[in-house]
């Protein structure tokens, strides 16, 4: 073999190791908050959260967030605009936001972020999916009909913002 043929086998070798350890990687190593699978266990189901008040609109949007978390703290403006497209409507859509923080931390929080919601509440661990942020759209029955986990993409927030200026799923 020459030499430009010994390279090329080598680095065609290096090639295919560096491809299956980011396929390993991505398939074993992935961090949970990727992972959907919590978020639509609940699409279907009745959300039992003290405090809401499904039957007061069609729709309502349900925030799962902590004010620790990186992804709902990066997903801040998206949650902005979204209030902004809110009350940009004639008929509101309740905007609830549910949290293992307590609700003056949370309320304080999403204060100083600039986001203004109808209602804080305080719901333990396990009562939604363990992901933070979700985004669930409820119906008047208080049943989730779409759930959308982790920090948005720009497909995920249009989506959910179209939901929201529509007024139904």
């Amino acid at each position: 073999m020459t030499k430009l043929e010994t390279a090329t086998h080598i680095s065609l070798i290096a090639l295919c190791c560096l491809a299956g350890g980011l396929l390993i990687e991505q398939r074993f190593f992935r961090a949970p908050e990727t992972q959907p699978g919590p978020a639509r266990t609940l699409v279907g189901r009745e959300v039992q959260l003290p405090g809401a008040d499904w039957h007061a609109a069609p729709i309502s949007v349900l925030l799962q967030i902590s004010s620790t978390c990186p992804y709902c703290n990066a997903s801040m403006p998206f949650y902005q605009q979204l209030m902004a497209v809110r009350q940009a409507r004639t008929a509101k859509v309740p905007v609830i936001v549910a949290s293992t923080d307590a609700v003056a931390i949370m309320r304080k929080h999403l204060e100083d972020e600039q986001v203004t919601v109808d209602k804080v509440l305080h719901s333990r661990p396990d009562v939604f999916a363990a992901v933070t942020p979700t985004v669930y759209i409820v119906d008047s029955h208080g049943v989730v009909q779409r759930a959308f986990v982790g920090k948005l993409d720009a497909a995920g927030e249009k989506e959910l913002l179209a939901i929201v200026e529509r007024g139904r799923v």
